[in-house]
């Protein structure tokens, strides 16, 4: 499973057939970012963090489809929760170990929405539905009650549609107390549409990326801020992000992300790596992941201290190294390489990062994850 990076966010290149796939046989939590997410995301911390430890993120906007061929790597497929949840009860139709559960609309809808879906599908797929009361994530003993109708529900699964950034923040702070779901999708406004309470755009209009402007017209009172004022910071971060220039603080990575995702931002691990580094943590919680990278043989020792213990130490206290000092205390360069590469420096003038990737020592991903190291 290819990424493509957009701004702070890793979005997994994946497409809807395969994400099925993966989703049954692995389980995991999914998000679907959008324009609208990737601008909140710069400043909403607790959504970054949510979004982090998040198994999928699949691109939920044809714009940022487009964007990505202008980066230079073209996203395989939209993938809106307003597509995937259809598609995933009806790829699930026979599956008796699929039971879901809606948590989102207004009163009522939900349910609603649980009776159109198992008349459509022919059994009760959907096994309960709850329509959580206005500002319920502040309301700790609603929130505890909608874990344990979930638990009671027998669900294997949780739809949850309540709106960016409440759902994703719900089921990062609740899905370790949902001991049944395997799979948690953050799905908007798709329980509004299952419930035939709101239209979709037409199809046409999803397909050329004016879905936005659908909805425009349709509750303008409500999303013209979001769509005419809030989202146009995009466009200028992600310019500075094509022409190599845009900058995501280190010591914020250090903070809110998680071991394996830093990993895998520095070009040190694939999504798969993470994928395998965390099914065997599960089985056997007594490892760190950092120490089950090292067994596998992904990393060496050092670099795995590097990143868990000196990394933290260097952006507080903003220390600068060379990137040569870098590389090398994070065992990816021996001195002997060093040597050789300044050597040649002194020979050619060219830059030290382009002669290792040159040499094949270090991939351009983990230089240039240094190098902004370096300049923030």
């Amino acid at each position: 499973m290819d990424v493509v990076d957009f701004l702070n966010v890793s979005i997994h290149n994946i497409t809807i057939h395969e994400l099925l796939t993966d989703l049954n046989y692995n389980g995991g939590f999914v998000v679907t970012p959008n324009v609208d997410h990737l601008v909140q995301i710069q400043s909403d911390r607790e959504l970054l963090k949510a979004y982090y430890y998040s198994n999928y993120r699949v691109c939920d906007s044809k714009i940022l489809q487009y964007i990505s061929f202008l980066l230079g790597n073209p996203i395989k497929e939209k993938i809106s929760g307003s597509d995937l949840f259809p598609a995933f009860y009806e790829y699930n139709k026979y599956n008796e170990d699929i039971r879901i559960f809606l948590l989102g609309a207004k009163e009522g809808v939900a349910q609603q929405a649980l009776v159109n879906i198992n008349q459509k599908v022919g059994r009760d797929i959907i096994v309960g539905a709850y329509s959580p009361s206005f500002g319920f994530e502040q309301n700790e003993p609603e929130c505890q009650a909608i874990v344990e109708r979930i638990n009671h529900s027998e669900a294997t699964v949780l739809a949850v549609g309540v709106g960016a950034p409440k759902q994703e923040k719900w089921i990062a702070k609740y899905r370790q107390r949902l001991h049944k779901i395997k799979i948690f999708l953050a799905i908007g406004a798709t329980i509004d549409f299952e419930a035939g309470t709101t239209k979709r755009a037409p199809k046409i209009m999803s397909e050329i990326g004016l879905e936005w402007l659908y909805r425009l017209f349709t509750e303008p009172n409500r999303l013209w801020k979001r769509y005419l004022v809030d989202s146009l910071p995009l466009l200028w971060l992600v310019s500075k992000q094509k022409i190599n220039q845009y900058r995501f603080p280190h010591h914020l990575q250090t903070e809110y992300l998680p071991l394996g995702e830093i990993l895998q931002q520095a070009g040190l691990l694939s999504p798969q790596d993470i994928r395998q580094a965390l099914k065997i943590q599960e089985k056997d919680n007594n490892y760190r992941f950092g120490e089950i990278l090292i067994n596998q043989g992904r990393l060496k020792p050092e670099t795995v201290n590097f990143f868990v213990n000196y990394l933290p130490q260097l952006v507080y206290q903003a220390n600068k190294l060379r990137l040569g000092d870098y590389l090398n205390s994070a065992g990816l360069l021996n001195l002997e390489q060093i040597s050789e590469t300044i050597q040649q420096q002194s020979l050619t003038k060219r830059k030290f990062g382009e002669i290792v990737i040159q040499k094949g020592w270090v991939n351009p991903k983990t230089v240039n994850w240094f190098v902004n190291l370096q300049n923030d």
